[in-house]
């Protein structure tokens, strides 16, 4: 080859060259080299390689020369810093003799991007514990926003679940996305957006310039948008301000974040269901131990005396006693049957669902008052949120006295209903959620009316509160409802 073409090869090269004799200092380096310490070819030549490289020594730099052999290769990674920009690079240098005279010839190549993604993903595999101890959904996805603008520099970011209305809602956020993008709307899973399509596919969605997307969404500076879907949860979304900005590479990387997130919400969900099922199987082993050998028990005591006295009158209790097993059976079954994971649900006009459940109520034409301050749609199961409703009803007919006031009405993201009875002491609040728990000092009451209201509103992933209402009567507060006026 031409010695001038070569050199200018060397020159054009988009890596660093260089090379050095015995007495460690550069007696060539081309244009690429000096650029990427952000000086001039003429400042590095006579320079010695151990103010450029701490990992050199000029004590021990006759040493690490003798140590190479002829034509001997080896390759390895440094920081090389001059005049306080540091770059860290990977280097090739080869022993070679020219005109008798022995060199090192290297190449050195900047390595910053992969040093820094390696760093990321370091610490993306280090917030998986973080997300793993996560006790709440919404806790994960803040974890997630924060994580991708802390560690990987992306500072527009919006976590989206699924909600049971099948829409996809914002739940977490960087502050710079939440002030460009509407944290109140969320998008149907069945619209022609990107983020509901990478949901439906389960694959990365990559827009490049997203003015050039045709909805009626508005997504503030963004251009560049990455939509990752996190499994049957939700979609991360990603933004940049300027066209083209993401590539596969961003894509892997992002979607490690997501890959451990889905992980903990999964995780999170499961040990939801096994606490639940725990709580149902200590309500059985609890019914069957107790409840329905005390009832058994009467009614063999009963049946016994029924044919030593030739009464039938204490067949009345046998029957009893079968009936109250058979209503104790009947509610476990309920318990079990409304914990179940809710697969569908419409919209149903409060006011309507309302009149109806209490024409169910006994003795509700006088006595008891109802007054509904709620108009409005929400999304549920129907089947079960009549029986939600009929059950707080009905323990407020049961507990409120005799002619409680009822009050029924809508939250800014749920609904409550209240009596003006004596209330439920903060002491036992959460006991009465639970199976078989009752404050009735009779044996018609089972405790299961509110543990079943309790499965119903976890079924629907929303939130149930007991507090005092406005007259110190029990409130009960169903928060996490989707909810819309008309």
């Amino acid at each position: 080859m031409d010695n001038a073409l070569f050199e200018e090869m060397i020159e054009a090269v988009g890596v660093g060259v260089c090379s050095y004799g015995d007495d460690g200092r550069y007696t060539y380096v081309n244009p690429a080299y000096a650029a990427m310490l952000d000086t001039t070819v003429d400042t590095l030549v006579g320079t010695p390689i151990w103010e450029l490289n701490s990992d050199m020594d000029a004590g021990r730099f006759g040493e690490y020369w003798d140590s190479f052999q002829p034509g001997e290769t080896r390759t390895a990674e440094a920081v090389h810093e001059y005049d306080g920009t540091a770059v860290d690079v990977q280097t090739i240098t080869t022993r070679a003799t020219v005109s008798g005279e022995q060199y090192q010839f290297g190449t050195i190549q900047d390595i910053t991007l992969r040093k820094r993604r390696e760093q990321q993903v370091s610490q993306l595999h280090d917030v998986t514990g973080e997300l793993i101890q996560a006790t709440t959904a919404d806790e994960i996805a803040s974890i997630m926003a924060a994580t991708a603008e802390t560690i990987l520099d992306y500072d527009r970011n919006v976590v989206r679940f699924v909600t049971n209305a099948g829409k996809l809602s914002p739940v977490a956020a960087t502050a710079r996305a939440s002030a460009e993008v509407a944290m109140d709307r969320g998008y149907g899973i069945d619209e022609e957006t990107p983020g509901a399509s990478a949901y439906r596919s389960g694959e990365p969605v990559l827009i490049d310039d997203a003015d050039q997307i045709d909805d009626e969404y508005d997504r503030g500076a963004a251009r560049s948008v990455m939509y990752l879907p996190i499994g049957e949860f939700g979609v991360f979304s990603i933004a940049d301000t300027e066209p083209d900005a993401f590539d596969c590479r961003d894509v892997d990387l992002a979607s490690i974040l997501v890959s451990n997130a889905e992980t903990a919400l999964a995780r999170l969900e499961n040990e939801r269901d096994l606490e639940r099922q725990n709580e149902r199987l200590e309500a059985f082993v609890d019914v069957i131990s107790h409840d329905i050998p005390n009832h058994l028990n009467v009614a063999e005591s009963r049946l016994e005396l029924a044919r030593i006295d030739d009464d039938v009158s204490h067949l009345d209790y046998v029957s009893t006693a079968h009936s109250r097993i058979g209503s104790l059976v009947t509610d476990m079954r309920t318990l079990v049957d409304h914990g179940r994971q809710i697969e569908s649900t419409e919209w149903l006009r409060l006011p309507d669902e309302i009149k109806i459940c209490w024409e169910s109520c006994p003795d509700t034409e006088e006595g008891p008052t109802l007054h509904v301050e709620a108009e409005g749609f929400i999304c549920a199961d129907r089947s079960r949120f009549r029986q939600l409703l009929e059950n707080l009803l009905w323990n407020a007919l049961d507990h409120a006295g005799e002619e409680p006031t009822i009050r029924i009405g809508l939250l800014d993201d749920g609904l409550y209903i209240e009596d003006d009875g004596p209330g439920i002491a903060g002491t036992v609040r959460e006991d009465v959620l639970s199976p078989g728990f009752t404050t009735a000092g009779d044996e018609d009451h089972y405790g299961f009316g509110l543990a079943i209201v309790n499965e119903i509103v976890r079924a629907h992933g929303w939130e149930l509160a007991i507090t005092e209402g406005r007259d110190g009567g029990a409130r009960f507060e169903i928060t996490g409802v989707e909810w819309r006026a008309q």
